[in-house]
């Protein structure tokens, strides 16, 4: 079982990763399969639909506001519910959003591995999240201001998300206990896609990696893996 805490300085992320932990735990305590912690280093954010406040992006990477720099840091523990398949993975996260912000998230997805062949792995999760942002309401630019986004509940200097959020994950696994991953994460902020990379650590193992894919007993799986091959 893992144990981690995150010190924040807003009260925001405190409140989430005081929920967070309060979920490993009592999940942790009843898991008896395999379980894993990954650490992510978030990078870019893609904004493909209505963008209201774009010239407020201050991390903006191209004119229209389509892409930003968007920095962070995120940290999963997993818990498989069904050998190697089938698992929910809780995350928080804190990051500087596309205007420059400090903004964070908290999730819990339930998790499916769709495709699996030797050392590559593809899992797709959703669940409940609750993103988190410092205050847009004071930004500007010239004579441009904010323009309010009605999903989003103000709460002092920060406004609140509920939502869901989904992610796309594709592993590459390095040795026993050790992969490599690539992240796409959708709806842990307004309409963004964020592009991750980081590492996953399995603290046991029971059934992980084959030289061919164990889905073939999966009918959910099995076209996923006629495609690939």
């Amino acid at each position: 079982m893992c144990f981690f805490v995150i010190l924040q300085k807003n009260r925001m992320q405190k409140k989430a990763n005081i929920i967070l932990l309060f979920l490993i735990l009592c999940f942790g305590f009843v898991a008896k399969g395999q379980s894993t912690f990954s650490i992510e280093a978030m990078t870019i954010g893609l904004h493909p639909f209505d963008k209201p406040n774009f010239a407020l992006f201050e991390n903006a990477l191209d004119a229209d506001g389509n892409f930003s720099a968007e920095p962070g840091l995120s940290l999963s523990y997993e818990t498989f519910v069904k050998d190697n398949w089938a698992s929910f993975q809780f995350t928080t996260a804190i990051f500087s959003d596309a205007g420059g912000q400090m903004a964070g998230f908290t999730d819990i997805t339930f998790r499916i591995l769709f495709y699996h062949k030797w050392r590559s792995s593809l899992y797709l999760g959703l669940g409940p999240v609750l993103s988190y942002r410092n205050t847009w309401r004071n930004l500007s630019y010239g004579n441009i201001t904010y323009v309010p986004e009605t999903k989003y509940y103000n709460d002092g200097n920060w406004e609140i998300l509920p939502s869901v959020v989904g992610k796309l994950e594709y592993d590459v696994f390095l040795g026993r206990k050790s992969d490599v991953l690539l992240g796409i994460y959708y709806g842990h902020s307004y309409e963004t896609f964020t592009a991750t990379l980081g590492y996953r650590y399995w603290f046991s193992t029971k059934v992980k990696h084959t030289r061919k894919c164990n889905c073939d007993k999966d009918k959910y799986r099995k076209k996923f893996k006629d495609w690939f091959n």
